[in-house]
């Protein structure tokens, strides 16, 4: 009995020396992994993600108003039709960009949002304040009074606030 007791001790303690190393090396395994899966992460959504600010900053300079305008309004246009299509654009470009919500910080999501939702507010209120029989020229004229009484567009509102997030995710 005493013999098995001698004997008993050492294994005893080589086998809690084993289980301890062999612990200590999965243990390490795990976390090797797991920085290797966030190295693999990083190198496919990092890309993915300057990608979809950039996308936005596109989307919130192709809605802006100013640059909408220049864009859309043909000599001859009436008011109603301007509109029509300057909400058009709007809503186009939403649909199109929608999907990069995913990869931008929901904050920033809710300032484009809210930057679309201004913008198309803006239109609304520019057409509202016309007569039915006004131009096009009216139309730009009254959006462009609107921006102007704003100390920051909406659209650059916003897009400041992108850029300052991609800076700060950057860094």
């Amino acid at each position: 009995m005493k013999d098995v007791l001698i004997l008993s001790i050492p294994l005893a303690g080589i086998l809690v020396a084993t289980y301890m190393m062999l612990q200590h090396f999965h243990n390490k395994n795990i976390h090797e992994n797991e920085k290797e899966i966030d190295i693999q992460k990083t190198k496919t959504f990092f890309p993915l993600q300057i990608q979809a600010y950039e996308r936005v900053i596109l989307f919130l300079e192709r809605i802006d108003p100013n640059n909408m305008i220049i864009r859309t309004h043909k000599s001859g246009m009436n008011a109603i039709t301007l509109h029509r299509e300057l909400l058009k654009i709007v809503r186009e470009e939403y649909t199109h960009n929608m999907s990069q919500q995913v990869y931008i910080h929901p904050k920033s999501w809710k300032t484009v949002l809210n930057a679309k939702d201004e913008t198309i507010q803006i239109l609304n209120v520019a057409i509202n304040n016309l007569s039915a029989d006004s131009s096009g020229l009216d139309l730009s004229a009254k959006i462009f009074e609107s921006i102007a009484s704003k100390k920051i567009s909406p659209t650059e509102n916003a897009r400041n606030s992108i850029v300052n997030e991609l800076q700060t995710t950057i860094k």
